[in-house]
């Protein structure tokens, strides 16, 4: 037996509150939590690193089909699906790509 319900999970990405919309695939829309944290890296040397790892979160009945190269549109940037993760409770983690 569930714990939540798709409609309880909902509640966690409303837009009215610190979720977000996404354009997925050039047709629907899904929210979602979009994280896009910083890593900067310096060693001492000449060479450094910077990067950052965007992903967005989203129940995974939004994302019933998720793949690679699927597209998804946040805050007017474009990203390409690079990794599909569902976690087994009803979310998905779609890693992303800047296009």
């Amino acid at each position: 037996m569930a714990v939540e319900s798709a409609a309880d999970r909902a509640a966690f990405f409303d837009v009215d509150d610190f979720g977000v919309a996404g354009n997925y695939n050039s047709g629907t829309t899904v929210n979602g939590i979009f994280d896009n944290e910083y890593y900067g890296a310096a060693e001492g040397g000449e060479v450094s690193l910077e990067s950052s790892n965007p992903a967005f979160l989203c129940r995974s009945a939004d994302v019933p089909s998720a793949a690679h190269s699927d597209t998804l549109v946040v805050n007017s940037a474009s990203y390409v699906v690079i990794g599909v993760q569902p976690d087994g409770t009803g979310m998905t983690a779609l890693i992303l790509e800047a296009q």
